[in-house]
């Protein structure tokens, strides 16, 4: 018997299919803002 956590602790992400891909598109969206920020730091230094 599954409760309502449960079941909702397997499902699958809402925007992409996998989890993989979910932390992967997180790992790579704070790479870019590193890199931004580094970019911004660097320009108006």
């Amino acid at each position: 018997m599954f409760t309502q956590d449960t079941q909702d602790a397997h499902e699958l992400p809402p925007l992409l299919n996998t989890w993989r891909k979910m932390y992967a598109a997180v790992l790579v969206n704070l790479l870019v803002l590193i890199l931004l920020f580094y970019a911004f730091t660097r320009y108006f230094a």
